[in-house]
């Protein structure tokens, strides 16, 4: 008898710690919550909607890796499907708004004094603004190519927007490595 009331005594006991703690779990993340939704950060720089981002549409991601990868592989036909009617294109160097078959010239003269182009990606991200009003894909990537002087490469970071579902704006950046000492 003594055995089955301690058994009983030690169920109750349990039973009521792990429905107390079990509130107080809920109450500290309420807590919690709350106070981090009070927390003002001190952004250095200011602009209009800091932190404005959520994640995008991943079919955006696709369709912009695919349009790269028609890109490099010498297909521009396939590369350019994904592309609305006038681009603002800003290159290193360049900045431009063309229509689409202007474009398609420019990267037709590019690819035409390269014998080979390679990716490698490294990742990319689609996102879109907290007021749903743009859309981009970010990707960071290296591109290499044997061309007339040799092989060479660099690394790519591109902002590119999407509106209706065609890229309507490439932003790129690059960074050239140095000469390698022979």
């Amino acid at each position: 008898m003594k055995k089955t009331i301690c058994l009983l005594t030690l169920v109750v006991l349990f039973a009521a710690c792990e429905t107390k703690t079990g509130a107080d779990t809920k109450k500290d993340s309420t807590a919690t919550t709350n106070a981090d939704a009070e927390v003002k950060l001190d952004y250095p720089y200011t602009i209009e909607h800091p932190d404005g981002w959520d994640i995008g549409d991943p079919a955006n991601s696709v369709m912009v890796l695919k349009s790269l990868k028609a890109y490099e592989m010498g297909n521009l036909d396939e590369a350019m499907q994904y592309f609305a009617d006038s681009v603002q294109v800003n290159f290193d160097r360049y900045e431009a708004k063309l229509l689409k078959d202007s474009l398609k010239a420019m990267f037709a003269q590019t690819h035409k004094d390269l014998k080979g182009m390679r990716v490698k990606m490294y990742d990319w991200e689609s996102v879109i603004s907290k007021d749903k009003k743009e859309q981009y894909v970010s990707m960071w990537w290296q591109q290499s190519w044997d061309g007339k002087n040799g092989r060479d490469s660099i690394s790519v970071m591109d902002d590119v927007k999407i509106e209706n579902g065609k890229i309507i704006e490439i932003d790129e950046k690059l960074r050239h490595y140095a000469a390698t000492k022979k």
